[in-house]
């Protein structure tokens, strides 16, 4: 029986707060003592020289209007640790990015130690930050990990983004850092900190020996099970299946569940996980769980054989949720699973057991970003006309996307009347989101890491409506297709029951350097120019006549970079590596707290004037008081624009920027 439970510094702060001001105040009180006051003057005075004073004010800079502008920091590193601490602690993230460091004296040391331990850092700056202090302190990288995450032990978002670098790093470089990694794993840390420890002992230490070492610890027996999954080498994973799997019953209920996320991270045993699985769910215990941990097993490995009792024990579990829990993600996940069965039927058996799983609910269709590569996670979902449907969608993402369904053969009308559209929400809050009859339906913009869930009837006649991203410069890569049926279980019950996922190539420079010689000659001109449109490159960037100016002009990049196309290749792959200042994009929130994104052009006075889109139409002026923050973004371009391409397709790409659109360059010859 499945349970409801189941699825469901004192002296700094008295000298901002005292002498901070210029306003004289009466003596109600005995003068202190010289020595009492001085550390707080000297901290007065280093701070204060941080701040250009204006006419008239002498706020601190905690003080200043929200909007202000960041301008480069002057710090006295070289004072007391008490003083520097300060300087650091007053300035904003962008603030603190702005300030010259530099890796040549020890007294950058803190400023380094600020950037990498503060809320709000890009992954790619820790890592600046970690390498830096590694020279700095004559360490390596893990090391500096570790002692960052030491550092912010009780900033939980900083100890997982830290956490999730240190695992990304070499065996080699980590196993000089085992006693700390030891120390750490076994520790009282926090669980995404010991975790990742235990991740990266995986990649360098035999797991019998590990396995003996967390056993000696408590409570990290089930840490190092929960880090398991967080290990990159497939094969030292693997080497814990025998120990692993026989937790998926232990008593404890936290062993028991990293027990079961893991058994589908263990290759060459996936038969004997799906097994296991198979007997959680029909237990009733942690069925959502074991759900997910199936889905995530390979389907070729799922044994044909037990595909239908499997199907069967869900199906009886699934019944006893109560109504009111059937749109719940974890009750979702079992009816995934559940399609997911069915369509490993034969056809007369999937149509039955597709029809009881759909039955229990309305149509739930979910759907996802991928991170930085700025497309939906599904390119095709299915609903059947004009029934209801519920679509729950989470932007994974570290920019803003919405989901726009539009008739058929609207998509570019729409796509392009949203490039003309300020950042003004509609009457439903909703921004670039163009009043047309051709939209169908449509959500607000999502900021990273929100779900939102729409409810709405599919449309009442068959047929491919598609559905896009509405963010300028987005729609003409981030979109898919909506596929409405006349009987959704028919058409699913023929082998369709998993939603079309983009194919992806996570290409890197190494990948592709190799090829770029073939650039000389050869090369298609008018796959390059169609590749230029359809990858998106066109909605932000113009190449001879073909385009527009959001981002920078493409029609010389390879002069700009004197013909190296290994250094254009490296700015398409990282477009975050180096941005030009007049491209360096702003997030700001206005009084509508409805955030967007945008260049920042020009600010006067009280005025600041942002460029949200391409055209003439998507500069706007906001005054200062309105805007209640802005901070800075990365890039507006996705690193993943080239992860859709295949080898061919990236070197004709090439070839088109190479030629800045002249179709009759020598790129082009036979």
């Amino acid at each position: 029986m499945v349970s409801n439970r189941e699825w469901a510094a004192p002296a700094v702060r008295y000298a901002h707060s005292e002498l901070a001001t210029a306003r004289p105040r009466p003596i109600v009180r005995p003068l202190m003592k010289l020595h009492d006051v001085l550390p707080c003057l000297i901290a007065l005075t280093a701070s204060c020289a941080l701040l250009p004073l204006r006419a008239a004010d002498t706020r601190c800079a905690d003080e200043e209007p929200a909007g202000a502008k960041a301008d480069k920091p002057i710090l006295f590193l070289d004072k007391s640790p008490v003083i520097v601490k300060y300087q650091l602690g007053r300035l904003s993230n962008d603030q603190l990015l702005l300030a010259d460091r530099e890796t040549t004296h020890p007294k950058f040391i803190p400023l380094w130690e600020a950037i990498l331990g503060r809320p709000g850092m890009p992954a790619k700056v820790r890592l600046e930050a970690a390498a830096a202090l590694a020279v700095l302190n004559k360490s390596d990288v893990p090391t500096e990990l570790l002692a960052g995450i030491k550092r912010a032990a009780a900033a939980a978002p900083v100890v997982a983004d830290l956490s999730k670098l240190l695992v990304t790093q070499k065996p080699d470089d980590l196993k000089h850092s085992q006693p700390a990694l030891e120390a750490l794993a076994g520790g009282d840390a926090p669980d995404a900190a010991r975790q990742a420890a235990f991740a990266a002992l995986v990649g360098i230490q035999p797991a019998e020996a590990l396995w003996t070492f967390a056993q000696g610890k408590p409570g990290a027996l089930a840490q190092l099970v929960a880090g398991l999954p967080l290990a990159p080498e497939g094969a030292k994973r693997a080497a814990f299946a025998g120990k692993v799997l026989p937790l998926l019953a232990d008593s404890d209920a936290a062993m028991r569940r990293a027990a079961i996320t893991a058994a589908a991270k263990l290759p060459g045993s996936e038969a004997a996980a799906y097994a296991a699985l198979a007997k959680v769910i029909a237990s009733g215990m942690e069925v959502p769980t074991a759900a997910r941990a199936l889905l995530a097993l390979p389907r070729d490995t799922w044994p044909e054989a037990a595909v239908r009792p499997l199907a069967d024990a869900l199906l009886a579990q699934a019944k006893q949720v109560p109504v009111a829990q059937r749109t719940e993600n974890d009750f979702l996940d079992v009816q995934q699973l559940g399609f997911a069965l069915a369509a490993r039927l034969p056809k007369d058996a999937a149509l039955p057991v597709r029809k009881s799983f759909s039955t229990l609910g309305v149509n739930v269709l979910r759907l996802g970003t991928l991170h930085e590569q700025m497309f939906f996670d599904k390119i095709q979902l299915v609903a059947e006309a004009g029934k209801p449907v519920e679509l729950v969608f989470q932007n994974s993402d570290a920019m803003q996307h919405n989901w726009v369904l539009v008739a058929v053969g609207a998509v570019d009308e729409i796509g392009l009347a949203t490039e003309k559209m300020p950042p003004q929400p509609d009457a439903q809050g909703r921004l670039y989101v163009p009043a047309s009859p051709k939209v169908l339906q449509a959500t607000k913009m999502l900021n990273p890491n929100d779900t939102l869930r729409l409810r709405f009837n599919a449309p009442s006649e068959p047929g491919d409506y598609p559905y896009l991203c509405t963010y300028p410069g987005h729609w003409q890569r981030m979109r898919g297709v909506l596929k409405v049926v006349k009987d959704l279980d028919e058409y699913l019950a023929q082998g369709h029951a998993e939603p079309a996922a983009p194919v992806i190539t996570e290409w890197k420079l190494a990948d592709l350097e190799a090829e770029l010689p073939k650039l000389a000659r050869g090369r298609d001109f008018a796959k390059g120019k169609a590749l230029f449109t359809s990858v998106g490159c066109i909605a932000c960037h113009k190449v001879g006549a073909d385009g527009v100016l959001w981002g920078p002009e493409l029609t010389g990049v390879f002069a700009k970079y004197k013909g190296e196309a290994r250094t254009v290749l490296a700015e398409i792959l990282e477009p975050s590596k180096t941005i030009e200042p007049r491209f360096r994009p702003y997030e700001f929130t206005v009084g509508n707290d409805e955030p967007f994104t945008g260049f920042l052009l020009k600010e006067e006075g009280d005025t600041l004037t942002v460029q949200t889109g391409p055209g003439e139409t998507m500069v706007k002026k906001f005054a200062k008081q309105d805007i209640k923050s802005r901070a800075q973004s990365s890039s507006i371009m996705p690193p993943g624009l080239l992860n859709l391409l295949n080898r061919e397709q990236i070197l004709d790409l090439l070839a088109f920027l190479q030629a800045g659109g002249d179709a009759k360059h020598a790129a082009f010859s036979k």
